[in-house]
């Protein structure tokens, strides 16, 4: 396949909507979204949202690919192709990319055993997007796992961050995907990383972890309140057992057995 013309790139980027370039700048930071995603980040229905697509796609804004799955197949998985990523470029001042290098980023994504993690992290924040469209709420700010590290450094590794504010209570959060592939001592074991962070940057978030399944927050939570960061208060530490809207009444703090909406994680934050 060869690559777009260079002389057609300025026509490109000024038939862009305000809704693509920010759909663009979104897949620069999160880099793939399913077809669902993108059209409860933007749209108000799949129909519209697919022949957006589809035609972002012909004129190489974005770039496609899915597995097979018989007897049908899933969900097409979108990232950014090459004009896509000469937008984002040129918006801030950066090399214009190579056309093979474009091509092997995408290669690596759709071959990754971490795309399954990497949609499901892009989820929860999705829906938090798509709640806050209908509704009062708000998120405020999302980081992904790489813009994280310009906050935390090497002290803790968080899957995402979000600062979400709805019915007049706002909670700062790191967030952790679990997807049922690390033990949990393991697991527990970030609780060390996350008392580090806390301690040297003297934040006060709280730390979501969404388990695979109840057995595996059951599992998780047998040990979670007898650390000591979580049992002396410095940590809130709220778990989700994979089930229900993340913005809903699905998060229960390590320390008591009421499930709780994400905004009123506030009122559990360390003092």
């Amino acid at each position: 396949m060869a690559p777009p013309g260079g002389a057609n790139s300025a026509d490109e980027m000024r038939r862009l909507m305000p809704r693509d370039r920010w759909l663009i700048d979104l897949l620069g930071q999160h880099r793939v979204f399913t077809t669902e995603q993108v059209c409860t980040l933007a749209f108000h229905n799949i129909h519209t949202a697919r022949n957006r697509l589809v035609l972002l796609n012909s004129r190489g804004i974005l770039a496609r690919f899915r597995d097979a799955v018989r007897p049908g197949s899933e969900q097409w998985r979108w990232t950014l192709d090459l004009l896509g990523e000469v937008y984002l470029a040129a918006r801030n001042d950066q090399p214009t990319p190579k056309f093979s290098t474009i091509r092997n980023k995408i290669n690596r994504l759709a071959a990754s055993p971490r795309l399954g993690h990497l949609l499901a992290v892009n989820d929860l924040f999705v829906d938090l997007i798509g709640h806050a469209r209908n509704s009062g709420a708000e998120l405020r700010e999302w980081r992904s796992e790489a813009a994280c590290r310009a906050v935390t450094g090497d002290l803790v590794r968080p899957d995402g961050y979000g600062d979400w504010t709805e019915a007049g209570r706002r909670v700062t959060f790191w967030f952790e995907q679990d997807q049922g592939t690390e033990k949990t001592h393991r697991v527990i074991a970030k609780l060390d990383d996350y008392a580090a962070f806390a301690q040297a940057s003297g934040r006060r978030d709280a730390i979501l972890f969404r388990l695979s399944s109840p057995r595996a927050e059951k599992s998780f939570r047998t040990r979670l309140a007898d650390h000591p960061a979580v049992a002396d208060g410095r940590l809130l530490v709220a778990t989700n057992d994979g089930e229900g809207h993340p913005a809903a009444a699905v998060w229960q703090p390590a320390t008591t057995g009421e499930r709780v909406r994400l905004a009123e994680l506030a009122g559990h934050l360390p003092r």
